[in-house]
């Protein structure tokens, strides 16, 4: 799925850059929400399956699975807060990234003037997903 949204104004001028800084600080920031995202997950599960007798091989690796999630996570959002901080005044060229991403809320959230909120249309939400 591709989609065009606008681009990041600066100054009343559209433009196709960003500072590098500002990129990683947002990816952190996302990232610090996809941890607490697993953490809960975690829990839930956790919760759900203390009733459980016996679990099988198959589960018990899925469930470390997800604690390794959350932790590569967390380290992802570490890695991204240093680069915000050591890559000074760098830009990026952001269409080709922003071009990739297939949620528009996260491109949005990522690229566009965080000040606007997003709002996504009933007929643009799609359909949910179960396991």
């Amino acid at each position: 799925m591709t989609f065009q949204s606008p681009n990041i104004t600066r100054g009343g001028r559209n433009s196709t850059v960003m500072p590098l800084a500002t990129l990683h600080s947002r990816l952190q920031d996302e990232m610090f929400a996809l941890t607490m995202l697993a953490a809960e997950v975690q829990i839930a599960l956790g919760a759900t399956l203390k009733n459980v007798q016996n679990l099988s091989p198959s589960v018990q690796r899925s469930m470390q699975a997800l604690d390794r999630l959350q932790q590569t996570l967390e380290d992802l959002q570490s890695v991204m807060a240093q680069l915000s901080i050591q890559n000074g005044s760098s830009t990026i060229d952001i269409t080709p990234i922003k071009d990739s991403i297939q949620l528009r809320h996260l491109a949005h959230k990522l690229f566009d003037d965080i000040d606007t909120p997003f709002t996504l249309s009933e007929e643009e939400s799609g359909t949910v997903s179960w396991f």
